[in-house]
């Protein structure tokens, strides 16, 4: 610790001084590391902004708060950790001084409360996760917190690693946003650093994983595809986590670096039922069936599309004898899917076939040929009747969209309301009612996607999508409910077909033909 105050206090010292102004009346800068009593009236740091030492005084004062050597004068312990980071969220130039202020604080601490240096330690705990230290403090910082993880004797080894891990996450995705809940500050403060956070598959199935101060989209992210035997780059990154809220009106696919704890926090002062969706958005890799779970998330994601007509197109005039068959083979495994052994009733036979085909014969026709196609699938497991049954729809045009209803648009090509469909060949707008493709749009025509708030008189707001090169292009605006959805979704698209076209130009020319 001493070595490292000479070494950062010197470099950050610059040309103005080889010793930082503290250091000008002679004393050890040894001294400016070890605990104290009082708050101090100057930055540690040297600053050439003159109101630093201000925020530097109102910080080391939260912290002596914080660690219970100072009144709190009737602030609450949350109030004055939002204060200590409100000021550094301010104020950038603090981020190294708060540290450095931190660190002072839990090195030979003789304060005479008994749990002052480990709240002090709790305190770095949170600091680490919300700001990046400089390139400048940070091998310091880092030996700092390696020294005391390998200290024989310390009581603090175990938060000195998390305060470690919580730094270097940091440093990769940037630090927390939102202040801790009270609930959250009372768990650190109580030792315990994970909660358990309810993460719903396709269908309802529900999984709870241990969320940390840290954990980001892309860990919950990578924790699931394990659980579907999923463990490459390619098949993870077709996944994303969702937030939704307001009774599922509300739907947000999360950035991988966004910070569950952070979603969470504002998401229950909006809707405490809140919660958050896994489902698959890009559909390129291979579908598997050796794994049950995948399956069944699969199955139960694609399932409500198909019912809905959305994923093929039902001509108006004429269904082929091959259609009806198809449907019906695709009814029987539906029902065998839930383990039923005898054929369905009618009413459980509307429920296995989209309306829009339903109607163009009787009941009974369609009961004599589920009926047929019932016995033949019989002897399959529900798992067996799940897999058959993503091999068949997995040949529709639709196939791995993502939909969304559209209300009204600048375009004239795009004849409103109806239905979008995005997937990695492109936008497909089609019919509302007979889902036939009215207008396509490559994806690599698709420059940017951003949402607008909604007019004067508007309920709804737009989403401006730029199409066409460089040189040609035109906005077209799309109005609809779910548009931070439908950007985040065109965004995952074009960075897997940047990715893929990357790919392609990295690899040997033996390689390329087999992608």
């Amino acid at each position: 610790m001493v070595e490292f105050a000479r070494k950062y206090f010197r470099q950050w010292g610059g040309s103005k001084s080889e010793k930082s102004k503290k250091d000008q009346g002679g004393r050890d800068p040894a001294e400016m590391t070890k605990f104290s009593k009082n708050p101090i009236q100057e930055s540690l740091i040297e600053f050439t902004e003159p109101n630093m030492n201000r925020v530097a005084s109102e910080t080391f004062l939260a912290i002596m708060k914080f660690m219970g050597d100072h009144p709190l004068r009737g602030q609450s312990e949350h109030f004055v950790l939002c204060t200590f980071l409100k000021l550094i969220g301010e104020h950038e130039l603090m981020r190294d001084e708060a540290y450095c202020q931190v660190l002072k604080q839990i090195t030979a601490n003789t304060s005479p409360k008994p749990d002052s240096c480990q709240r002090g330690w709790r305190l770095l705990y949170i600091l680490t996760a919300y700001c990046p230290c400089s390139d400048v403090l940070r091998p310091f910082l880092l030996k700092f917190l390696q020294d005391a993880c390998t200290s024989s004797g310390s009581h603090f080894q175990g938060i000195a690693k998390a305060c470690e891990q919580n730094l270097m996450k940091t440093l990769q995705c940037g630090g927390r946003s939102v202040s801790p809940s009270s609930m959250e500050l009372k768990a650190i403060v109580a030792g315990r650093s994970s909660k358990r956070q309810l993460f719903l598959f396709p269908g309802g199935i529900e999984r709870h994983l241990k969320i940390k101060t840290c954990t980001v989209a892309l860990d919950v992210i990578e924790e699931l595809c394990y659980e579907l035997a999923l463990q490459r780059l390619e098949a993870m990154n077709e996944y994303t986590i969702f937030i939704v809220t307001n009774r599922g009106q509300n739907v947000r696919p999360l950035n991988k670096r966004e910070y569950i704890l952070d979603v969470s926090t504002e998401a229950e002062m909006i809707d405490s039922s809140y919660s958050f969706w896994f489902r698959r958005v890009i559909w390129a890799q291979a579908l598997k069936f050796d794994n049950e779970l995948s399956v069944t998330v699969h199955y139960n994601q694609v399932l409500p599309d198909y019912l809905k007509g959305l994923l093929t197109v039902f001509p108006p005039d004429k269904v082929s004898e091959q259609q009806f068959h198809q449907i019906a083979k695709l009814a029987a495994l539906q029902h065998r899917a839930k383990d039923a052994v005898s054929a369905p009733t009618i009413h459980e036979l509307v429920e296995y076939i989209p309306a829009q085909v339903f109607s163009r014969q009787g009941p009974q026709q369609w009961m004599h040929l589920l009926t047929q196609h019932t016995h033949a699938i019989r002897s399959l497991s529900p798992h067996q009747a799940r897999s058959q049954f993503l091999g068949l729809v997995c040949a529709f045009p639709m196939f791995g969209s993502s939909f969304f209803y559209i209300l009204s648009s600048n375009n004239s090509t795009i004849s409103t309301p109806c239905i979008l469909a995005v997937n990695q060949n492109g936008l497909h707008f089609l019919h509302r009612d007979t889902h036939e493709v009215l207008v396509k749009f490559p994806l690599k025509l698709v420059q940017s996607a951003y949402t607008q708030r909604p007019g004067a008189g508007k309920s709804y707001p737009y989403v401006d999508i730029l199409l066409g090169d460089v040189s040609n292009h035109r906005t077209t605006q799309l109005q609809l409910e779910q548009g931070l959805e439908l950007c985040r979704v065109v965004a995952m698209h074009v960075e897997n077909l940047l990715l893929r076209q990357e790919k392609r130009l990295t690899l040997p020319p033996s390689e390329i033909t087999l992608l």
